[in-house]
């Protein structure tokens, strides 16, 4: 059971007097940020503040600081080794450079297959590849039964030319959990390369990607309850087979000739408190050994948070679902709780989304509204692309309290 208000105590905006009574459905934009993440960000601007490879302390301390944020996170993503691990400016940015880098081998009419699900963070990058190297796409289209991508198409796409495979862990719309590991297994067994958005999933699930049998794995820290500062994972393997964009004195191996130019020391030392801010919770709520390791620690926290979260949902579902107005696009069955992250998307029949959202923002709530960088899920959804959803998300510093205050705010939609 997760004690929200210990949970609140590592979190400093529940300390400023402007923002008390503040309700934060906005998480799945971006979270916010735990005591262990800025305190590693300030100590790391401060104590530590120097490049990396120096012989000088500071020097010294800000590299050691950078391998514990890396540790961590191969730790999150249960990566091999922490090699595995690189750090970017964002999910979005990584992906970029990623895409280029696995473009050089590639050749004018070989296929990429794309998710009619995804954010658009994992399809601008392909589809600006493909334009530039004539590569053909193929779409794995929406299911409006599971509101994620049709798995049952995937094996008539996904063929002997296909030559990367770029999906979503969840949708960032409708917080459907794809079935990524059904995916990447017929991949595999063509040769193609897997890509994973798991920016939604990450601070709702556990990530295992030996288990998921993907090749590449991208998240953001910022919606992690850390700084701004995207994290991707690559097979070894892969990694050193890639021919990277980088300047020349950067070491050829992985992870450093992926991390173009001087690293954001502060954000990554960020990413390690972030990440050891998850361990704490399974130390102190999810009945994890303090002398256990990183890894089991962050897997019993990660637990907690999930109990505590689908309790949420199954209450906000209750309460929409009695509003005749309301269209939730998503599942909505309690034994479909364990299918999706508490992310929940609806329209009201007579009133915009923008109107509900500006509403809220005078009720002390946060939330979004629009197409929320997913043009696709809208379009299949027959949505306008502008007005789009209305969008909540929750956190585990997501209360009862928080969700009944919203339910009473939609009352004034009756």
């Amino acid at each position: 059971m997760v004690d929200v208000a210990l949970i609140r105590q590592q979190f400093p905006v529940f300390s400023v007097p402007s923002l008390e009574g503040a309700v934060f459905f906005d998480g799945a934009a971006g979270t916010q940020m735990c005591s262990r993440a800025l305190e590693a960000s300030v100590r790391a601007s401060i104590e530590n503040n120097a490049n990396l490879g120096g012989h000088f302390s500071t020097s010294i301390i800000a590299e050691q600081d950078l391998d514990r944020a890396r540790s961590a996170a191969a730790a999150l993503l249960n990566a091999s080794c922490a090699q595995e691990i690189v750090f970017g400016q964002n999910m979005t940015a990584l992906t970029f450079h990623m895409s280029r880098c696995i473009g050089r081998s590639l050749r004018k009419g070989d296929e990429i297959v794309l998710t009619r699900s995804d954010h658009e963070a994992n399809i601008s990058p392909w589809l600006e590849l493909a334009k530039d190297l004539e590569l053909t796409v193929r779409w794995l289209p929406f299911d409006f039964e599971t509101y994620g991508f049709d798995l049952s198409q995937a094996a008539s796409l996904i063929t002997e030319r296909t030559r990367v495979v770029a999906l979503s862990y969840a949708n960032n719309v409708t917080g459907t959990i794809n079935d990524v590991a059904a995916v990447a297994a017929l991949a595999r067994n063509m040769g193609a390369i897997v890509y994973v958005d798991a920016v939604q999933y990450a601070p709702h699930g556990v990530i295992d990607v030996q288990a998921l049998g993907c090749d590449l794995l991208a998240c953001s820290s910022h919606k992690l309850y850390g700084p701004h500062q995207g994290v991707l994972w690559g097979r070894l393997a892969l990694l050193e087979q890639l021919i990277a964009y980088k300047p020349r004195p950067t070491l050829d191996k992985p992870p450093y000739k992926f991390e173009t130019g001087t690293k954001s020391r502060e954000a990554i030392a960020g990413v390690g408190g972030a990440i050891e801010h998850l361990a704490w919770i399974g130390r102190t709520l999810g009945g994890s050994p303090v002398n256990g390791s990183q890894r089991n620690q962050i897997v019993s926290g990660m637990h907690a948070v999930i109990a505590h979260e689908q309790r949420l949902v199954q209450e906000v579902l209750a309460g929409l679902e009695a509003l005749d107005e309301v269209k939730i696009y998503g599942l909505c069955k309690p034994h479909d709780l364990q299918c999706r992250v508490p992310t929940l998307s609806f329209t009201l029949k007579s009133t915009p989304s923008a109107v509900v959202s500006q509403h809220m923002a005078r009720q002390g709530i946060r939330l979004w509204h629009g197409n929320n960088f997913s043009p696709e899920t809208l379009h299949a959804l027959g949505l306008d692309q502008n007005d789009g959803v209305v969008r909540i998300s929750f956190a585990q510093y997501t209360s009862s309290e928080d969700v009944q205050r919203f339910l009473l705010a939609m009352q004034h939609f009756r």
